[in-house]
This record gives structure tokens, C-alpha cells and sequence, in this order.
């Protein structure tokens, strides 16, 4: 029941209109809230905010406020109740001491809640020197609140509107408007200038307000008797302000300006309430400003579209506004040079309720034609309220569509011989997914091999990979990847691998014709490397965008090392972990999931099911207007026993014999996928019905399959849907430390043809522990427009991350987009050099008899006589552990 009940924590400023020297600054306090309770504080306090600023007139006032929020911390919740009305006493030491049936007019009233004023002020001021009005919020459910010298509410279902109320008094010196039986009620005519005694049209205070035919007095109460008002012969005009008997606690002889006001029963603010709010803020609004920051508009290197279908972009003519009032832009002229208006031809804006500056997007479009075309035209805009007006110059040129060049770095050391974990080789799990990744390739991407195990080879240079499924370089990397190529031997050098993947890469582009837009490079590996060089040597001189799978277990693989290789080249690593029975085609999904980062595809879907003999599977696909192509993706282990279909948002099919010139799609079948690759719109006599909107893979299994080869009819597969949009979703997973408990950072943004969405947006991570735990983790919107979410890895091993968003585009239109991450966490995960190969104790020993000579020829003569074939047990040994000298 003092300052000794609870303590001061700090203050937020909650909404930041400007300097507190030229704001009107509402400092809000709590009390009877406890520790474990600041967290509802907040959520109080932004109700009521949010109120505060959708309430007229102060909606329109709002940009000259700031709103200071001081977190209060007390040792018990509530308030005191003396229980004025009937109820049980109860008491809370909370630090404002707030109370109940505190006394109005000579006698406890059951909703007055106050609280120590003096105290509140201090603590306010000593928080917010250049404070304004203060207002208390105090935690209890009861209905109470005040208007003295601060205000209070409590947290009852009408809080916002008592407070608001409340203000009303403490801010703005205004009365109640309700009546009552004169307890409380000023002899004489009252000071506040809402209410008032006076009924004369030439003297009444609010007379400016009041037309010459409205009747004074307006209304009288009907149940007082003993009133001196005199009922007028007709009842003014409805909203009209005259003068309304009842009001400041008397039901007879005072007058109130409308029959409803907020002061009275919450309806809206009366027009000589709303005038006084408006004169006491005025001095404190920002002057109107409105800054044009693109004096032009630029649709740059727009590349041509898939299957003959323009790529359509849009981009946001901008202005930076400062303004309370809601402004509107139009266009009075054009846009000329066939450019479009894709959201409308005008935008009205209201001030940020949160930020000085908010801003005016009028979005243009235009439609890629064919490589070297050019287009050019301009825009006049004007501010309707402003009268102001710009000519925004346009242009646009179409660029052909990028290409990429991959160069995959594959490891081929003994290793690769294991199980992957579900009784298939890692090698035969390598050789699927790179058939999955060339297959569903670009064809004018280009493509090269190197593998590696103690040293590394170039085993296919950069070649574009040609038509599908038969393409001149497609069929040469399958070839090298069915053979013996990558048969697994040996130790493990992925520095030299690197090195030799960096050299592809830019001898390709050196000798390119034309440079390709984008290299990249992707590192399969499955263990630590134990060779030179050292990853970190050669890691600063790659410019490659650098991806890297590990496949297998992370104590096994050289996490940090790999992770640094990426995160430091636009890329992120990937582990697989065991490669169970339940996901048998993990690491293919991943290489695909790389593709589409390599080719600037989204993820929009990424289901995974099993088919019966009688089942159909229907596999929803949501399609955006910012999207114009798909890949629609199924792995199995045979694609070609599932009949694979799609069906348009206007109930269209699509099959594999449509015909090519019926259709913007074409079907492609490689030995473990099969896919559309769609230009939308896909059907171009139903434009309309075949691009954005619910699409639907429809998926069963061919009629007359053997059930030998599914496996007595249950044939697993995998759905991927790779989309190529103006709208972009990015994550990643930012992981300083690989021990147990660390700390990972989970961040995403959403950007809608490069700018930040607009639209509404829920983000969040579907997260897979290593012991088998699912966790579903929200990911909360910062102030720079970024997702953001931590996360504390608890177990050891690999936790498998899918990042998943959902919303709608500026249109309305709603989209899916996701991304799967991994984070690693192992015992001693920091305490090793990552620049220095990882050995174990039994490895350090072999190093240490081998540099000290104890293998002399003679012992290996005589171990020879016991039949322990020595050299061979050393090349065995060295695969695992390291560089050694061979005997003869």
C-alpha cells in the first residue's frame, strides 16, 4: 500500500510520432499487475491504444501523440475493495495502493477507483519529463475508473472506453454528461465547456455550434418536475447541437449539447467536445508534408517469360506522407507506353499509428515481351485534398531469362560406402538425388562435376544441360553419375574439392558467351575432412553463391567448417541425419530444395503420402498473381507408376497428353520424378481460370501397375512445388554455437515484387527434434518488417526446421510459402579448430606410433609372419584417420 509494494521496471515508448519536445506525450502506468503479469500489462495497453486511435476526433489527432508505457511491478494483483456497495472487503498491496468506493460528493462511490496521485506523478514525470497527462491501468476485472488529476480505468470488457472517458476529465477538462439527483453539481454555471445552465441562444457557450432554428432550450428531461425548462413546440432537427436538460450529476436545470455524447454513455464525442480535444492538440501535430521519392519508375532487366509467357512485375510509385488526415492519390493522365495499373488508378492513406512518416504506394505493372525490347512512358499523379501533382517517368527493357551455372562438388571417400540409415548406400541415396536435381534442371542452365575424396577431380566442366529429360549435358552428368565415377575410395579433401569447383566455375564464366547470371556451388559430403587444404583457406576466395548437404549423422560431419563455408556465400548447409524408413527421400527433397534456391524458385508445398490401390490423393497448390511459373514435382521411387494429374482453380485438367499447343506446360518423366513445368497462366484461352487461385496435383496410381513393383500397392512419394513469383519468401537459421543448448535464430522476411509485403502474414516453424519431438514455434514481426524467433537446440543431434508462411498479397490474394533449415547440436561441437580435421583418440594414438617410427620394417616384417596383412590395414586405417606413410 506504498512505493514498498513493488517496483519500477523501465519505459517503452509504445508509439513514437516524434520528439517528445513537439508531442503530446500520454504516459500510461499500471498497477496491481505482478511480474509474471507484464505481460497482460502490455496487451491491456495496446487495447486501449488501439482504441484511442480509431476513436473520433482523436483519429484524426492521433500523429501528434506519443504514447509512453512505464512497466510497473507489484507484489500482489488487484486493487483494495472496501466493499462500499455490499461486497466482502479485500485488499492488494499493490504500488499505486489503487482502491475502490473511493469518495465523491461526501460518500463512497463503488466504481470510483483511484490511486495515489501523487505518487503516479512522480513516477511519471521521473519517467517522462515532458509528460502531458498520465493514466493508470489498474488490474482488476471490476468496472471503475476516474478523472482526477490522472486518469484510471480498470480492466473490465469496457477498459478503453472508461479510460477514453476518463481522459476526457484529466486531459481535456470535460464534464459528465449524465444527470443524476444533484450530488456533486457546481451552484451557478459550471466552468467545464460542455455543460452549462445557460439555454439563451445569444449567450450560451457553445452558441457558435447551435442554427438559428434549433429551440432552446431542445429537449427537457420528462422526470423533472420541478425544472424551469420549458419543452419546446418542436423537437430540433436530429444531430442538431442545442441545449439537452441533464447533465454534470443533475437530471433537472442543466444542459448538455446532443442527446448522446461520449462523456454521457460512450456514443461518439459531441461536436463541442470534439472541438475542445481538437484545440487542446492542434499545437502538437506535425506540419503536412508529402515528399515524391521515385520521380521515376524503373522495370529493369525484366525477364522474358516460360513457354512464350511474359513475366508481369509491378513496381510502387512512393511517397513519403506526414499528415493526420487521410490523403488521396489519383492518376489524371495515363500511364502511357502500355505499362498497367494492377492495383487501381487511386490509394487513399492515413497517418502510421505507430511512426511519423507513413507512405503512398500507387503500384504500375508491366509484362516482359522479348529479349531487347524496350518500352518508355510517364504518369501524372495528384493529391486530391493537396491539390499537388507529379509526372512520374517509366521505363522498362526485357532482358532473356537468367541462367545459372552449378557446379556440384560430390564426395566420394570410403565413407559413402555406409548405410544411409535405411539399408541403401549413402552412394545409391547420392546418385538418386543428383538424378532428381539434373532432371528437373533449366535447360539453359549449365552444369559441371567434381568429386573428391584425398584429392579431387573434374569430372564434367560447365555445359548447359539442354532440353529435358535428353539434354546434351543432362545425358552426359547422368552418365558420370550411373557409372564408377563416384564409387567411393578413400580419405576425404573437401578444401581440394572446393577448389577445384571454384576453378569450374570461373573458367565457365570467363569462356561464357554469355556470363551466366548467377554460379553456384553445392558440396555433398558425409564426414570431416582429413586432408588439406584446410576449408578455411579457400573459403575468401569463393564468389559463388555455396550450398553444402551433409549426409548422415553431425558428429560425423564438419558442421562449423561447412557452415562458415555458406552462411559467408549466400548459401546454408543442410543435414540429413539417418536417412530412416518413414524418409526414405530426405535427401533428394533437399537438392531440390537447393535447385529452387539456385534458380530463384519458392517452395509453396511440400506434402509427402503414401498411395494404395484405390486411393486418390488431392494435394492443394495455392497459386498468387505475382507467381508465372511452376514446377510441380513428385519423387517416388517409381514415378512412373502414379498418374499424375493437375487441376486449375476453374476446374481444368491438365494431364500428360494435353496437347503442347493447348497448354503452357509440359510433362517430364526421369527414372525418380516426374513434374509439369507450367508457364502461367497455364491454359491460354482461360487465362483467367488457369493462373491464380486454388490449383490442385492429383495423384493415384496407374491402372494395370504391378503390385510387385509399389510394393504390394503402397508407393511412397514426395510432392515438391517450386514457383517462380515476384512474391519472395527467405529463411535462414543464423547458429553461432553447435553445443547442446544453444541458441539458434530462426529469421524470414516476405517481399512483394522488392518491397516489403504489405499484406497481412503469419510466419512460423514447424520444428522436428532429434529424439522425435515436434514443436510448433511462432515467428514474431520485428520493427524492420523481419520474422524472428530463437530457439534453444536441447538435444543432441539434427533438428529438422520447416519454415512456413501464410497470407495474403497486396490484392488479397493469399499465398503459401516455406522453407526447410536444419540446426546441429552436438557434445564438443565448439571445442574443435574447424580448420583442423577431427580425429578421435584411437586415430591420435595410430598418428603418434606412426611419427614416432614405432611401425619399423622389421615389425611389419614379422607381423606379416602372423598373417596380419599390414599395408592393408593401414590404407583401411588412413581412410578414416588420416594421412600416413605406406609400407611397401
Amino acid at each position: 500500500m506504498s512505493a514498498s509494494d513493488g517496483y519500477v521496471v523501465g519505459t517503452t515508448k509504445i508509439v513514437d510520432h516524434g520528439s517528445d519536445s513537439v508531442r503530446w506525450n500520454l504516459v500510461i502506468l499500471g498497477d496491481g499487475y505482478r511480474g509474471t503479469e507484464l505481460a497482460q500489462y502490455h496487451t491491456d495497453v495496446q487495447n486501449f491504444v488501439t482504441a484511442l486511435r480509431t476513436t473520433p476526433p482523436l483519429d484524426e489527432l492521433f500523429c501528434g501523440i506519443n504514447v509512453h508505457r512505464v512497466d510497473i511491478v507489484s507484489n500482489e494483483s488487484g486493487a483494495d475493495d472496501p466493499g462500499c456497495a455490499g461486497g466482502t472487503p479485500t485488499t492488494a498491496n499493490t504500488y499505486f495502493d489503487a482502491t475502490f468506493c473511493s469518495i465523491f460528493a461526501g460518500t463512497p462511490l463503488d466504481r470510483l477507483l483511484t490511486v495515489d496521485a501523487a505518487l503516479a506523478l512522480s513516477v511519471a514525470s521521473a519517467q517522462v519529463p515532458l509528460r502531458h497527462q498520465v493514466l493508470c491501468i489498474v488490474n482488476s476485472s471490476k468496472y471503475g475508473g476516474s478523472g482526477g488529476m490522472i486518469a484510471t480505468c480498470s480492466t473490465h470488457a469496457q477498459a478503453a472506453q472508461i479510460a477514453i472517458h476518463e481522459m476526457g476529465h484529466s486531459a481535456f477538462g470535460l464534464a459528465d454528461e449524465y444527470g443524476g439527483n444533484g450530488a456533486g453539481t457546481p451552484v451557478g454555471e459550471p466552468s467545464q465547456p460542455n455543460v452549462t445552465r445557460d439555454t439563451s441562444l445569444t449567450t450560451n457557450k457553445w452558441r457558435d455550434l447551435i442554427a438559428p432554428s434549433t429551440p432552446m432550450p431542445s429537449q427537457c428531461d420528462p422526470g423533472c418536475a420541478a425544472s424551469a425548462c420549458i419543452p419546446p413546440a418542436m423537437p430540433p432537427a436530429a444531430g442538431a447541437v442545442g441545449t439537452f436538460e441533464g447533465a454534470i450529476y443533475s437530471d433537472c436545470d442543466t444542459y448538455r449539447p446532443l442527446p448522446s455524447c461520449y462523456m454521457r454513455d460512450y456514443a461518439p464525442f459531441c461536436p463541442v467536445c470534439a472541438g475542445v480535444i481538437r484545440q487542446t492538440l492542434q499545437p502538437f501535430l506535425p506540419p503536412e508534408s508529402i515528399t515524391l521519392t521515385t520521380p521515376s519508375i524503373n522495370f529493369l532487366n525484366v525477364p522474358a517469360g516460360m513457354g512464350g509467357v511474359g513475366v508481369t512485375t509491378h513496381r510502387a510509385i512512393l511517397w513519403e506522407v506526414v499528415s493526420c488526415r487521410s490523403l488521396t492519390f489519383e492518376m489524371t493522365a495515363g500511364p502511357t507506353g502500355g505499362f498497367g495499373t494492377p492495383n487501381g488508378t487511386s490509394v487513399a492513406v492515413a497517418s502510421d499509428p505507430i511512426l511519423p512518416v507513413t507512405y503512398a504506394r500507387l503500384w504500375l505493372s508491366y509484362t516482359s515481351t522479348n529479349p531487347g525490347d524496350t518500352a518508355s512512358g510517364n504518369v501524372t499523379v495528384r493529391c486530391v485534398q493537396t491539390g499537388e501533382s507529379w509526372v512520374i517517368n517509366i521505363a522498362a527493357n526485357t532482358t532473356a531469362r537468367p541462367r545459372s551455372a552449378v557446379a556440384l562438388v560430390l564426395d566420394r571417400s570410403g565413407s559413402m560406402n555406409e548405410d544411409a540409415g535405411d539399408g541403401i548406400s549413402k552412394v545409391q541415396k547420392l546418385r538418386e538425388a543428383l538424378n532428381v536435381f539434373i532432371s528437373v534442371m533449366q535447360p539453359a542452365d549449365g552444369i559441371g562435376l567434381v568429386r573428391f575424396n584425398e584429392a579431387a577431380q573434374r569430372l564434367m566442366e560447365i555445359q548447359e544441360a539442354g532440353a529435358a529429360p535428353g539434354g546434351t549435358g543432362r545425358t552426359i552428368a547422368m552418365g558420370h553419375i550411373a557409372g564408377s565415377d563416384i564409387d567411393p575410395a578413400g580419405a576425404t579433401s573437401i578444401g581440394d574439392g572446393v577448389v577445384n569447383g571454384k576453378q569450374m566455375l570461373d573458367e565457365a564464366q570467363a569462356a561464357a558467351a554469355t556470363p551466366y547470371d548467377v554460379t553456384a556451388m553445392v558440396v555433398l559430403t558425409d564426414g570431416m575432412w582429413n586432408r588439406p587444404p584446410p576449408l578455411a583457406d579457400v573459403t575468401g576466395s569463393i564468389t559463388a553463391n555455396t550450398y553444402a548437404v551433409g549426409l548422415g549423422m553431425p558428429s560425423n560431419i564438419s558442421i562449423p567448417a561447412l557452415t562458415t563455408l555458406c552462411q559467408g556465400h549466400n548459401g546454408y548447409l543442410l543435414v540429413t541425419g539417418a536417412l530412416s524408413g518413414d524418409q526414405p527421400m530426405r535427401l533428394s527433397k533437399y537438392f531440390l530444395q537447393i535447385l529452387a534456391g539456385v534458380s530463384n524458385a519458392q517452395i509453396t508445398a511440400d506434402p509427402r503420402g503414401i498411395l494404395s490401390r484405390e486411393s486418390e490423393h488431392r494435394i492443394p497448390v495455392s497459386i498468387c498473381e505475382a507467381d508465372y511459373g511452376m514446377d510441380l514435382i513428385v519423387l517416388s521411387p517409381f514415378p512412373r507408376a502414379i498418374d499424375f494429374q493437375l487441376e486449375a482453380p476453374d476446374g481444368s485438367s491438365i494431364t500428360p497428353a494435353s496437347p503442347p499447343g493447348s497448354t503452357n506446360s509440359r510433362f517430364i518423366l526421369s527414372p525418380y520424378a516426374s513434374y509439369y513445368r507450367c508457364a502461367l497462366p497455364v491454359l491460354p484461352a482461360q487465362s483467367a481460370g488457369s493462373h491464380a487461385g486454388q490449383w490442385h496435383a492429383i495423384l493415384k496410381l496407374q491402372g494395370g501397375t504391378s503390385v510387385s513393383a509399389v510394393q504390394h500397392a503402397a508407393l511412397p512419394y514426395e510432392f515438391v512445388a517450386h514457383i517462380y513469383s515476384g512474391l519472395i519468401f527467405t529463411a535462414y537459421v543464423k547458429q553461432a554455437s553447435f553445443e547442446v543448448d544453444a541458441i539458434i535464430h530462426l529469421i524470414a522476411a516476405l517481399y512483394e515484387y522488392d518491397a516489403l509485403l504489405q499484406g497481412n502474414a503469419s510466419v512460423w516453424a514447424e520444428i522436428v527434434r532429434p529424439d522425435g519431438i515436434s514443436e510448433l514455434i511462432p515467428l514474431s514481426r520485428d520493427p524492420q518488417g523481419q520474422f524472428t524467433a530463437a530457439y534453444p537446440l536441447k538435444v543432441q543431434g539434427v533438428f529438422h526446421i520447416r519454415v512456413r508462411a501464410r497470407g495474403e498479397t497486396a490484392r488479397g490474394t493469399p499465398f503459401e510459402r516455406e522453407r526447410t533449415l536444419t540446426a546441429v547440436a552436438t557434445p564438443g561441437g565448439d571445442v574443435w579448430n574447424p580448420n583442423e580435421p577431427k580425429a578421435n583418440d584411437f586415430c591420435n594414438l595410430l598418428h603418434c606410433l606412426q611419427e614416432k617410427d614405432v611401425l619399423s620394417d622389421e615389425l611389419i616384417h614379422r607381423l606379416k609372419e602372423q598373417g596380419i596383412d599390414v599395408p592393408t590395414l593401414l590404407k583401411c586405417l588412413d581412410e578414416r584417420c588420416g594421412a600416413w606413410i605406406k609400407p611397401e
